[in-house]
């Protein structure tokens, strides 16, 4: 069932409903009041018999019968009768009241009681050391015929209401839908090759308007991935295919004529050069595209963070046994547990690049790597006195395969920082450069510390 055929049923079915009861409880406060009126003013005639009862001695024969004529039987099928209570004695009733009536007429002292239709009130009185009990019947027949057509008027009102509000709340339903209907076809023409196109906001502010401003946010996000894979595809195309060619060449010149044995050498050195560039380009690509499709299923554990720099300064030391690299752990730091969650793998692929980006672009002259920490974080800043960043690259460096206009010369696949920033990212950490062209760079890692 559409969400527009259930809203209108939903709001078509609280309205009758709502409509329904407010008829029934008119209904039922209006039959409450006649009710009540009509019961005091049965209590009106049951002291105006008590005091002719009272009082009949002072009145000739005439003036009696006129008080009563004018007093009582004025209300529709009107009973009244004056009965002595002796306890000795069975009383005798002029009207035939029902059983249940009977014992508690005789037992209250006041009673309103309804016989079918019929309403009564009775009330004891004593005279002359006599009880006598005053019973006064009428039916309310003003009131009754006002109610049936209270009763028919709301039946009526009911039957033509409720297909008008079934009829009006599809009506309504529709038409509030009408701009999310409308949504629906535009956002059902956007693809990939129109993903630029953008639903129209009316109103920033009411839920519709946050809707497609929602929408809109996501095709920006999804426009943006796609220029960016895009991009990413050009340049690991370029990346990849500058050694293949370049390894070809040298191949199919090296095999063109035979070569002195210093020759086939230097021909090799080449290829192996360019051979090793394609396999750092290659594996960095293929952990880029690993910690991007990062779904949580990373195995983390508790690092002492001093121990793996220990660690990843040994494994550089083996790729590039030239490097200059000086740790500086302060001595409360090296002899304290000072532990991140991570993935030492990932942390290690990560700082590795950091080092090597920091030799290379200095030309494997000293890169300070030196370890803080405070309440809440760990901190760690590689800083060289290398060639530097552009001002107008710094915010950009981080990007895949961008490398700044005065790196073009230096050998590198472009993706390195963004691997490392990504994982940093994954450890809830942050990276920032700081660089100044020919004065240095400086990398600022924090990763939040586990506590004990």
């Amino acid at each position: 069932m559409k969400i527009k055929t259930r809203l209108s049923l939903t709001l078509s079915i609280i309205a009758s409903a709502f409509f329904l009861a407010f008829g029934i409880t008119v209904y039922w406060l209006s039959s409450n009041h006649q009710k009540h009126e009509f019961q005091i003013r049965l209590e009106e005639r049951v002291n105006i018999t008590e005091k002719i009862f009272l009082e009949k001695e002072s009145f000739s024969p005439a003036e009696l019968k006129k008080i009563t004529n004018q007093f009582l039987h004025s209300l529709p099928e009107e009973t009244e009768e004056v009965v002595e209570i002796n306890p000795n004695k069975e009383p005798s009733f002029k009207y035939n009241y029902p059983k249940e009536v009977l014992g508690k007429l005789l037992s209250l002292r006041n009673l309103y009681f309804e016989v079918d239709k019929l309403q009564g009130v009775s009330k004891k009185f004593r005279i002359k050391g006599a009880t006598y009990l005053v019973i006064v019947t009428a039916l309310d027949k003003v009131a009754l015929q006002n109610l049936v057509f209270l009763r028919n008027i709301i039946l009526l009102l009911t039957l033509f209401s409720i297909p008008l509000i079934f009829v009006g709340s599809f009506a309504i339903t529709k038409r509030m839908l009408l701009p999310i209907s409308k949504k629906i076809e535009k956002a059902n023409t956007i693809s990939a090759s129109n993903i630029h196109q953008r639903l129209k906001v009316y109103n920033p502010n009411d839920e519709l308007g946050k809707l497609a401003i929602a929408f809109n946010n996501l095709l920006n996000r999804l426009e943006a991935s796609f220029e960016s894979q895009k991009a990413f595809i050009r340049s690991a195309s370029h990346e990849i295919r500058n050694p293949v060619t370049a390894i070809m060449g040298e191949a199919e010149i090296t095999m063109s004529k035979s070569r002195t044995a210093e020759e086939y050498k230097r021909s090799l050195s080449t290829i192996l050069i360019e051979a090793e560039a394609l396999n750092s380009s290659v594996n960095n690509l293929l952990e880029l595209s690993k910690v991007n499709a990062y779904d949580g299923n990373i195995e983390f554990e508790k690092i002492p963070f001093a121990t793996l720099l220990n660690e990843i300064k040994e494994s550089f030391d083996f790729i590039n046994p030239t490097n200059k690299i000086k740790l500086i752990i302060p001595t409360q730091i090296g002899n304290k547990l000072i532990s991140v969650m991570g993935n030492k793998n990932l942390l290690k692929t990560a700082i590795i690049n950091l080092y090597d980006n920091a030799c290379k672009f200095s030309t494997n002259q000293i890169v300070s790597v030196s370890l803080t920490y405070d309440e809440f974080r760990l901190k760690l800043i590689i800083k060289d006195d290398g060639i530097g960043i552009l001002a107008k690259d710094i915010h950009k460096i981080i990007a895949p395969f961008y490398r700044g206009n005065n790196a073009i010369k230096i050998k590198g696949s472009g993706i390195g920082l963004t691997l490392s920033s990504r994982i940093i990212q994954l450890h809830k950490g942050t990276l920032k450069i700081q660089s100044e062209v020919n004065l240095g760079t400086e990398v600022h890692i924090e990763l939040p510390l586990q506590s004990d």
